[in-house]
């Protein structure tokens, strides 16, 4: 790699995230040097507990299953792995961030900008106090805060619905471009895979449980149950979910039920005919195929927050604002009212 190049430091933490400032970066590596590291926070109380096993469930555990999938991404596809962005003695020119929610003092000094993985869990009496109480956004111990702590310099997100959130519960909203995400942006496409099924019941439940909400799992099942009226339930249960126990509460209802992992579950989502979710992202793709939805979000809040398609060129649109704002001289909160592609989207 060349000295003369500028530096990018992309923290991730669930595979979705990492894929997203993959493909990000795959525009930028001409000319920056790109790094990554999981999600971090500084100074000592951060690195112990990070690696205590305590944060197992979360993005932030060194050894939890969205740490392990995406560290396994990061091995497949040879990227340069900085671990908490201080292995390398690399100095970084900006970060590019999957979450705000933690994000280490030393980054005030450099540029950021983050960028939105997909749905964020819903708000409830907890987030409005520690909103209210200007409180840490991580104490919510859920992503209902992310993107609203007003920390980064750029934030890209997925919809103007999702604009309108961020900016509610407290990101300055001159600071938001509506681009759309990777991932999230070229969901039609779906329609052109293929799979030995169709017209079945995609029930995509959540890791509410590993999260360490409540969750009444046999009085969803039924719902489920009600809801294929004798039509086939395919279950996708989530990564991050205690695999052993979803499939003996289903099979305690549904004996024989078809629990599958794979294939990813965009593909099931393009050819099942009603989608039951949780508290998903997948939801998002049921609505812009235009299938039966059920989730525990309003379908009209869903609408609303739908991501914008633009033909898979977010990726591509956001790795243009990034590059030119690792350029930009002038003062960091100036950028994007100076710059003629970043206003197209504000």
């Amino acid at each position: 790699m060349s000295n003369s190049k500028k530096n990018i430091l992309c923290v991730v933490g669930s595979l979705n995230q990492t894929t997203q400032l993959h493909s990000i970066s795959k525009h930028l590596e001409k000319d920056f040097n790109i790094y990554f590291t999981q999600i971090f926070g500084e100074g000592f109380f951060y690195k112990i507990v990070a690696e205590s096993g305590i944060l197992d469930n979360t993005v932030l555990g060194r050894d939890s299953s969205f740490t392990k999938s995406s560290q396994e991404y990061i091995r497949s596809q040879k990227l340069n792995y900085d671990y908490r962005g201080q292995s390398k003695n690399v100095k970084y020119d900006l970060a590019l961030l999957s979450t705000d929610l933690i994000v280490p003092s030393s980054f005030q000094k450099i540029k950021t900008a983050w960028v939105q993985e997909g749905m964020i869990d819903p708000v409830n009496r907890l987030t409005k106090l520690i909103n209210k109480l200007n409180l840490p956004a991580y104490a919510t111990a859920n992503t209902a805060l992310n993107g609203t702590t007003n920390t980064a310099d750029i934030y890209f997100s997925m919809s103007e619905g999702y604009k309108n959130y961020f900016n509610q519960y407290g990101t300055n909203r001159d600071k938001i471009l509506v681009t759309g995400v990777p991932n999230f942006d070229n969901i039609s496409a779906l329609n052109l895979t293929t799979y030995k099924e169709s017209n079945y019941v995609l029930v995509a439940t959540s890791d509410i449980r590993e999260l360490g909400g409540n969750e009444d799992r046999s009085d969803f099942i039924r719902k489920c149950i009600d809801i294929a009226k004798g039509r086939k339930i395919i279950f996708k249960p989530h990564p991050n979910e205690n695999l052993d126990r979803v499939k003996a509460e289903i099979n305690a209802l549904i004996p024989q039920a078809e629990i599958i992992t794979e294939p990813i579950i965009d593909t099931l989502i393009a050819h099942c005919d009603t989608l039951v979710t949780q508290y998903s992202s997948c939801v998002y793709v049921g609505l812009v195929l235009g299938k039966n939805i059920y989730s525990y979000f309003p379908i009209e809040e869903l609408e609303a927050k739908k991501p914008i398609q633009n033909n898979g060129t977010s990726s591509e649109i956001i790795a243009g604002i990034v590059k030119e704002f690792a350029e930009f001289e002038g003062k960091k909160e100036g950028f994007i009212h100076q710059s003629s592609i970043a206003k197209k989207y504000f």
